[in-house]
């Protein structure tokens, strides 16, 4: 078993190659456990990096050291490569793909890490990228997208950084015109606050928006919430945040709530996605399941 770790320096708010990695390097050496490690330089050479290595042939571990995006770029390498197995030293300002598997301090011990063994779970594809815990169009997005300015603020954590990035885009045009088709079949259309799909159940720093999905099932969870008054938004807000909105009875006008294997948007005056952290401006894009894409380590 080769043993290959792709440190990301600008994930969370240090360098992991400076305050997680030295105390990786230095049980690995301890123990006689030969490995590679590189630093990433740009956005995707991590993807770049996993696909060399996972394409080398023989079994190999290859951990991502930094946050979900991180952790989507290293996985999104790896796609269908049955000789490689994915995992994450969890140190970005989110961490949350890993909420669904179990506490952070598990996948922070190595011991743990190299001990674990592997499950096949699925990503997610869209407009010719991957991601592996959630997906969405709309307020979600644009909070994502401020929250990357907040999250360079001396002192912001993760969480607080979301916060406060909610807070600037309820100030601001809530809603998004959304047109809307689930598995060829189900149409939706009208103004919504976002529409989510979700391989994982965690995003934000703690936002549990898709609570009964399952990351191995062959299927996404489509969360789609239309655009309430204003003053019922932080009622909802926090409901949501603990994942109780999917049976709540403010929500029940709101929300439509189904799983299937593709979903696709479109946004006639423009929109913001979320891909795992990263965002972009869309007109249209799909949403879909690419099933037992990935081998992911989960210590325990």
């Amino acid at each position: 078993m080769r043993y290959v770790f792709i440190v990301n320096p600008v994930a969370g708010k240090k360098n992991a190659y400076d305050t997680v990695f030295p105390a990786i390097r230095k049980y690995l050496d301890a123990n006689g456990i030969e490995f590679s490690c590189y630093v990433t330089e740009r956005p995707k050479h991590a993807t770049e990096l996993a696909e060399t290595e996972s394409g080398k042939g023989d079994a190999v571990r290859i951990y991502a050291v930094g946050g979900d995006g991180t952790l989507s770029e290293t996985a999104a390498g790896a796609i269908g490569r049955k000789n490689a197995e994915v995992g994450i030293f969890p140190c970005g300002s989110g961490n949350d793909y890993i909420k669904t598997f179990g506490e952070a301090a598990n996948f922070l011990s190595l011991k743990k890490q190299l001990k674990a063994h592997s499950h096949s779970v699925d990503m997610i594809h869209s407009n010719g990228q991957y991601s592996i815990n959630l997906c969405s169009v709309g307020l979600d997005a644009r909070v994502a997208f401020e929250m990357v300015k907040f999250k360079d603020i001396p002192f912001i954590s993760g969480p607080m950084a979301y916060n406060l990035a909610v807070a600037k885009v309820l100030a601001g045009k809530l809603g998004e015109q959304l047109e809307i088709l689930i598995d060829g079949g189900k149409r939706f259309d009208g103004t919504y606050l976002f529409a989510l799909a979700g391989s994982g159940k965690y995003y934000g720093g703690g936002f549990c928006g898709a609570p009964q999905a399952v990351p191995d099932d062959g299927l996404l969870d489509f969360v789609l919430i239309k655009k309430p008054p204003l003053y019922k938004i932080p009622t909802l807000i926090k409901i949501y945040k603990n994942g109780g909105h999917l049976e709540s009875e403010k929500f029940r006008s709101l929300l439509t709530f189904c799983r299937g294997k593709k979903m696709e948007i479109t946004a006639p005056n423009l929109a913001i996605a979320n891909f795992d952290g990263e965002c972009a401006v869309i007109r249209s894009l799909r949403f879909e399941v690419v099933p037992n894409a990935v081998n992911f380590i989960v210590p325990v």
